[in-house]
């Protein structure tokens, strides 16, 4: 089959599938079976594929047309220039959390850091490593750890930092938000195999993109994400704020004076997520997406 028939073929299933977006999504299942970028299918279109080729296309289109993520099937996703690897057991980077490493930037020149400052950071609820390793990348000297509850999710940003050749830079823990920093079993020789010390007071950052879908938002989320990205990582929580409401007491408790909370945040909680950081903060600001969208708040510890 020659490749331009196989794209119209791919195209017209996803179509008729009702897959949001499907001349990209055919694009892209098409680009991984082949190994090759976008501007081969279109610069030769007449070049016949292998039998194997046609077979596993158009097994990754049938995938895609029950709702399944493309980037589930390919098993990337690009985010802050970065080739990540993603898989069931971690949600999805978005272009909108890049808003979040922008905002810890920003916020670290305003202090007068810069790439050569050695920071410390810590990335809480990780995922596949996206926001830590984005991070790693902007400030090569920053120590940098990642937590996150699930193992799997672990084993997915440790293996992304392996491939990025990150994997010395970045610590990754397996922990309910910043517990293994409030454990004073915890700090010591497992990280940095010197003399224990207390990682109370000791961060510049803690950033997050926390689950924040409230229970009565659910209808609102879209079906791929219900049906297909973990549960754990985006929500279904009674009320939404409940991680927030945990985290900020013990970003308090482990951030040095002046250093910074950075957290995204739903479409709806501009307001309630600030009114959280009363006490003991400043300089608490929301900053909006490209859409408008409240999508990061930050706050500075006093």
């Amino acid at each position: 089959m020659q490749l331009r028939e196989a794209l119209k073929t791919g195209l017209k299933t996803l179509a008729e599938s009702g897959v949001p977006s499907p001349e990209l999504a055919a694009e892209l299942l098409l680009m991984n079976v082949l190994g090759r970028d976008r501007g081969y299918l279109y610069a030769y279109p007449e070049a016949e594929i292998s039998e194997e080729i046609t077979r596993r296309y158009f097994h990754s289109v049938d995938e895609r047309a029950t709702g399944k993520p493309t980037q589930y099937i390919t098993g990337h996703q690009e985010f802050w220039g970065l080739d990540l690897e993603v898989t069931p057991d971690v949600l999805i980077p978005r272009p909108e959390t890049e808003h979040v490493v922008e905002a810890v930037i920003d916020l670290a020149r305003r202090q007068g850091f810069n790439h050569e400052t050695p920071l410390r950071l810590v990335d809480v609820g990780t995922g596949s490593g996206c926001i830590a390793l984005a991070l790693a990348a902007e400030f090569p000297r920053a120590l940098l750890f990642a937590t996150d509850i699930s193992r799997p999710a672990l084993d997915v940003a440790s293996r992304n930092a392996a491939r990025l050749g990150m994997a010395e830079r970045v610590k990754f823990l397996e922990s309910d938000l910043l517990a293994c920093f409030l454990d004073a079993r915890a700090p010591g020789q497992d990280f940095n195999q010197g003399p224990k010390e207390s990682f109370l007071s000791a961060f510049d950052f803690v950033v997050s993109n926390p689950p924040y879908v409230a229970a009565d938002e659910m209808d609102r989320v879209q079906r791929a994400v219900r049906q297909f990205e973990p549960r754990i990582a985006w929500g279904g929580l009674e009320r939404g704020d409940e991680v927030y409401r945990r985290l900020i007491p013990e970003a308090r408790a482990v951030l040095k004076p002046g250093g910074y909370l950075v957290v995204e945040i739903g479409y709806n909680m501009g307001e309630t997520v600030p009114a959280l950081l009363c006490d003991g903060w400043t300089q608490v600001e929301v900053r909006p997406d490209l859409a408008g969208i409240p999508r990061v708040v930050a706050a500075r510890l006093i």
